[in-house]
């Protein structure tokens, strides 16, 4: 093909039917099905997600001094102290006992994940004190159910 021919052939026009027999058998296509055959598709199921769990930020636990785990003891005997105190049925347990608490939050998918320990997220809680266990070592702070030892501050 010599440049000529190119160039006459980039100048012809799209072929239109109307009405003939390809026309008939291929009908014009909307835009929106048009636009579907060519918008990409998700060759890799799953990358995006992991991509974008890579970049959740989720540190490992802190260890606590051994004056601040004292501390914290005491908050907690006083709490304890305090809810032996309250009503024994739950419902009447609202309101009477409320905290803040600043609870780590294990994220069980980041630390598969990363394989290198306990990852998660630091958030306060507040509610009330619904039940304690000391044996288990768990609280109830409204709806939400933790672990003692998950626990770093108490306001």
């Amino acid at each position: 093909m010599t440049v000529t021919d190119y160039i006459i052939l980039r100048k012809m026009h799209r072929p239109v039917h109307n009405g003939d027999d390809f026309s008939r058998l291929h009908p014009k296509m909307k835009r929106g099905n048009r636009a579907k055959i060519f918008a990409p598709f998700d060759a890799l199921s799953g990358f995006d997600e992991t991509m974008d769990a890579e970049t959740v930020f989720t540190v490992h636990p802190a260890e606590l001094s051994e004056e601040m785990k004292q501390k914290l003891d005491l908050k907690l005997q006083n709490i304890l102290e305090r809810y032996k105190e309250l009503p024994a049925r739950r419902c009447d347990r609202l309101s009477k006992l409320q905290i803040s608490v600043l609870y780590f939050e294990i994220d069980s998918e980041q630390t598969m994940l990363k394989n290198d320990g306990v990852r998660g997220n630091y958030r306060w809680l507040n509610g009330d004190v619904l039940d304690i266990d000391p044996v288990h070592r768990t609280m109830d702070l409204g709806d939400q159910h933790l672990e003692i030892d998950r626990i770093y501050a108490i306001e």
